[in-house]
């Protein structure tokens, strides 16, 4: 399965031509359950129309369904983008610097042909107060009065003030990162006033005043869409840090990895457009954004404590993404010359074919963010098995990344210290 479900993604996204065996009709839905459990069924469909061309069809019925799937995909992609826009004007008008992170801050990155394509998530806002917020409190059953507050107080309190608004009166859930807004048509919506975080405290200290030195260039990154996403360089590094925080606290899926394989690609294409314009003399202080080079993004992350995690995504990026022998001949063609080993401009390390492998299984395994792992009890149903099964996911975890994975029960039970405070 997996040979074949790598084949369509690669010829969806451009990197190869044809399949490399032969399909039935059953795998033909083995793959479309896959990819829905993956959340790239919308990708993936681009494939089928190619394939499709070819002599190669998709049973009727099933690519009914699968059109129809992709048809709501790209309709929830316009609304949730114009929901984006109303969110940041909304935002910025009450007194906030806002920046669209992850679901919908990945959009641009894809290709124009696939980017609507792409399976939305929660929409997912980074805010910061420009200055004091007045928020109105209630202090009696009718009385009102308005406090100041600062940082990441500021948003707490005024996301719970949207609350009110919408006569919901009970206190919000609080992450130790984000705050969850009112939903908006029935999209969940996370308001960030931590872009990110790591369990390991040295590693998420380093991380807190690196995103916070970042913040304002991504705030200011405005887009087409009305929003802003951050910049190619932040992204490299904020999309690693989200993925390895869902890899410790539950899994990956692929779509998180079609994201920052595209991240990597238009940050590539950044550095080597900065290289142009400095040959030409044209590029000096102050004219754009500073765009990290290999080096410099490589030097943060082991900052924090995620260079073995980051060389197994590369392997998996190159793993389900790259056909290295097609990518070679459309690259040799080109340049009209006989090459022997293909370059991979964008990866910013050496894979590690032993974690990738792991992590690679585990996907496979498991689905979007852990979803479908069959072993993952409910925990709100079995709450004493759901704890068994996450020791038993750390201490295997630890074998691989034990800074972070024996951190992660320290702070989840600071985390409900803190909430009990609260």
């Amino acid at each position: 399965m997996s040979n074949i479900l790598f084949d369509f993604i690669q010829i969806a996204i451009g990197n190869r031509k044809s399949l490399s065996a032969t399909i039935n009709d059953s795998d033909w839905l083995r793959l479309f359950e896959f990819c829905k459990s993956q959340y790239i069924v919308g990708i993936v469909y681009t494939a089928v129309e190619k394939l499709h061309n070819q002599g190669i069809i998709c049973p009727s019925s099933l690519e009914e369904q699968w059109r129809a799937f992709v048809y709501k995909i790209e309709k929830q992609n316009e609304v949730i983008n114009r929901k984006c826009a109303e969110i940041s004007r909304q935002y910025n008008h009450d007194g906030f610097f806002t920046c669209i992170l992850n679901s919908q801050g990945s959009l641009l990155n894809y290709p124009e042909k696939l980017r609507m394509r792409r399976m939305p998530g929660d929409i997912e806002v980074l805010a910061s107060p420009l200055c004091d917020i007045s928020v109105a409190v209630l202090t009696g059953s009718n009385d009102v009065e308005y406090a100041t507050y600062n940082g990441f107080r500021a948003v707490r309190e005024y996301v719970k003030m949207q609350h009110r608004i919408d006569g919901y009166f009970a206190i919000p859930i609080v992450r130790y990162n984000h705050i969850e807004a009112p939903k908006i048509d029935g999209t969940e919506v996370e308001v960030y006033f931590r872009a990110a975080h790591l369990y390991s405290p040295l590693r998420n200290w380093r991380l807190q005043k690196w995103m916070n030195d970042h913040a304002d260039e991504c705030m200011k990154n405005k887009t087409h869409l009305g929003f802003a996403m951050p910049t190619s360089s932040v992204n490299v590094i904020h999309q690693m840090t989200h993925m390895y925080n869902h890899h410790i606290d539950g899994g990956l899926g692929f779509r998180q990895l079609m994201d920052y394989y595209y991240a990597l690609r238009v940050w590539h294409n950044d550095v080597m457009e900065c290289k142009d314009l400095q040959s030409q003399g044209m590029w000096s202080e102050g004219l754009g954004t500073h765009v990290m080079s290999n080096e410099e993004v490589m030097s943060v992350i082991r900052s924090f404590g995620m260079t073995k995690f980051t060389a197994a995504v590369m392997y998996v990026l190159h793993k389900v993404f790259e056909n290295e022998e097609y990518i070679l001949n459309e690259e040799c063609r080109m340049k009209n010359e006989e090459c022997s080993e293909a370059d991979i401009p964008w990866m910013i390390c050496e894979p590690n074919e032993k974690e990738g492998k792991k992590l690679l299984a585990e996907i496979m395994n498991s689905g979007n963010f852990g979803h479908y792992d069959s072993e993952k009890p409910n925990v709100y149903q079995h709450r004493f098995q759901y704890h068994i099964w996450k020791f038993k996911r750390i201490f295997r975890l630890a074998m691989s990344y034990p800074e972070e994975a024996l951190w992660e029960p320290v702070f989840r039970g600071w985390r409900k210290v803190q909430r009990i405070k609260d």
